[in-house]
């Protein structure tokens, strides 16, 4: 995916071109469904709606979070999942407590594993995903004298037309005690419609309403008012609600994969 430039001028957010964020990155850069109204909502109001985020208790035991373990690729319906013995449930990540301090100090690396349970790739379960999705990461803006931030395109999917699902991805994001990383995407519904964009700012703050950073794995909801209460791991196994689809990000300090 290729995006257009820095504006210089101001009149419109800064971006990054794949190769220019390569180069960028190298240098040390249960759940409430609101329905067709709150999509509505957000679409008439041209604002972006509160991106609903989940952490996976326990997954900061997860001794590896690129090659993820059977027991998150492949959850089981109708037992608890463990890692290192912690059991797994997702909470609404803006209720776990303080961030990990720990981890400033160190470039951070972001890994999109993609759509989330397996049930949302499900060829019978289709239909009941948005007919796009559009998540960008907003990085600090590379220009001091341009203090727009910059707008890396990360992943991407598109239902109508067959299935075109960006493959995951991972890069690193430039962590400080100033610096969070800041979620935007832009999603079409099932039923079609305006798009609905969804925002969120991770923090190591008590910061109300903001996900907190840790090591570990993140849901990142697809519709507005999700994740808002407590879900096992293993509730993602089998018949899981599409209120609960969502993207699978994982956080960690870079050299630790």
């Amino acid at each position: 995916m290729e995006a257009s430039c820095n504006d210089p001028d101001g009149g419109g957010p800064a971006f990054l071109r794949r190769r220019d964020f390569l180069v960028f990155g190298s240098v040390g850069i249960a759940s409430l469904c609101l329905g067709d109204f709150a999509w509505a909502q957000g679409a008439q109001a041209g604002g972006a709606l509160p991106l609903p985020v989940a952490y996976l208790d326990g997954s900061e035991t997860i001794r590896n979070l690129k090659h993820l373990p059977r027991t998150v690729r492949h959850p089981a319906t109708g037992r608890g999942e463990k890692a290192a013995g912690v059991p797994l449930r997702f909470t609404p990540a803006d209720q776990v407590p303080l961030g990990d301090t720990n981890m400033v100090g160190r470039p951070l690396r972001m890994r999109i594993h993609g759509l989330y349970p397996p049930a949302a790739v499900a060829p019978k379960r289709l239909r009941e995903l948005p007919l796009s999705i559009d998540m960008d990461v907003l990085f600090p803006a590379p220009d001091p004298a341009f203090p727009k931030p910059a707008r890396y395109h990360a992943w991407s999917f598109r239902r109508q037309g067959g299935w075109n699902a960006s493959p995951p991805v991972s890069f690193v994001f430039p962590l400080d005690w100033y610096v969070y990383p800041e979620i935007e995407m832009k999603v079409v519904p099932a039923t079609g419609g305006a798009p609905v964009t969804l925002s969120s700012r991770f923090t190591l703050d008590d910061e109300p309403g903001l996900p907190r950073l840790r090591r570990g794995l993140y849901m990142l909801g697809l519709r507005p008012g999700n994740w808002r209460g407590e879900a096992d791991l293993a509730k993602l196994g089998g018949a899981t609600a599409a209120d609960l689809f969502s993207l699978l990000l994982s956080l960690e300090p870079e050299g630790e994969e």
